[in-house]
């Protein structure tokens, strides 16, 4: 079982960068963010690197998504995303095209870090899920806007309305991704694309990902504030607890709207 961190190989002006947490099926929790923001950044900084492969560790699964344990309730900001929007926002701001390498799937906040890359590819086993109203969470509208930009509304409300797990084939054709190979493939096709973007002239690629990201909205600042304050009391109330408590207990939780 290989360490948890993340890891960074080379391939000329390719970089492959990988999120590894073996012993929870690569979860997301407040160090990885932050170290994924920081190796973005040392990235961009070396001047070296032309195209980047975002990846879980192994062919199981991309991420489970942000670590339930780590996730606080209460009042205020104590119910903030930072190390989330630390390492989205490292992500949108690399300089050169990131492409995400979905293997498995990735669930819940995983699926933000997906479509915050520029091109999505995943294999055709691959799984996609918010299962936010299993835990009596307000998503993130931050969240909610990047998705609905980068791949559709109608993805954001089926993800989060149903709380089933997506397949491949239907997050493809409601935009969350550029493409799915079989399993098998998926390795090989993503990283000789990944090879070629590489080699492209580096002005046509960081103006372009520079033109994309202008255009892109999100909500107003009172939006957000008010989502935001929604979004922390959901993680202060009785059936968050509940729950975070069902989702150990692998049960049906049992929601009093409180």
């Amino acid at each position: 079982m290989s360490e948890s961190g993340i890891r960074v190989t080379r391939d000329g002006a390719l970089a492959v960068v990988t999120i590894a947490n073996p012993a929870k099926r690569n979860a997301l929790d407040p160090t990885l963010l932050f170290e994924l923001a920081r190796t973005l950044d040392e990235l961009a900084r070396g001047g070296e690197t032309r195209a980047l492969v975002l990846r879980g560790d192994g062919e199981k699964l991309f991420s489970s998504g942000y670590d339930i344990g780590a996730i606080r309730g209460g009042a205020a900001d104590e119910a903030s995303r930072h190390p989330l929007s630390t390492a989205i926002e490292a992500i949108e701001r690399f300089p050169y095209p990131v492409v995400a390498l979905v293997f498995g799937g990735a669930y819940g906040a995983a699926c933000e870090v997906v479509s915050s890359c520029d091109l999505r590819f995943a294999a055709d086993d691959a799984r996609f899920a918010i299962p936010a109203g299993k835990l009596s969470v307000v998503y993130d509208p931050d969240g909610v806007a990047r998705l609905a930009e980068r791949a559709s509304p109608t993805l954001v409300a089926e993800l989060i309305f149903t709380a089933r797990p997506m397949p491949a084939s239907r997050a493809l054709a409601l935009g969350l991704l550029n493409g799915v190979h079989p399993h098998a493939a998926l390795e090989g096709e993503v990283m000789q694309l990944a090879r070629e973007i590489a080699g492209l002239a580096p002005r046509t690629l960081t103006s372009t990902k520079q033109m994309l990201r202008a255009l892109r909205a999100g909500f107003s600042e009172t939006e957000i504030a008010y989502f935001t304050r929604l979004r922390n009391e959901a993680l202060a109330s009785d059936d968050f607890k509940e729950g975070r408590t069902a989702f150990a207990e692998k049960r049906p939780p049992h929601f009093g709207g409180r």
